[in-house]
């Protein structure tokens, strides 16, 4: 879709990126409700789920929310004004494993 809609707008220089962010174990999702459900499935506790996750990310730390906002404060400026049609990863590494 990112590169569909950014060859349909090129011409009008209009870019379009987008960010695929890896886990954000700080986030809601996962501290209000994630960690709970892969502990129980998995008979372990919530911080060995985390831990989990973790070491799947080459960089062995959480994605952070300042992680993907200083990838989208560089796309919204002019820095990046020959980029369009990219999916970028902000995952520590982990889309490697």
């Amino acid at each position: 879709m990112t590169q569909s809609l950014a060859l349909e707008f090129a011409d009008r220089n209009v870019r379009v990126n987008s960010i695929c962010p890896g886990n954000l174990l700080d986030s809601p999702l996962w501290v209000d409700s994630l960690f709970k459900q892969y502990a129980a499935n998995q008979g372990i506790t919530e911080a060995q789920v985390r831990q989990k996750y973790i070491d799947q990310v080459p960089m062995k730390r959480a994605c952070q929310y300042r992680d993907v906002t200083n990838l989208l404060v560089f796309l919204a400026s002019d820095e990046s004004s020959y980029m369009t049609g990219q999916a970028i990863n902000v995952t520590g590494g982990q889309e490697m494993r």
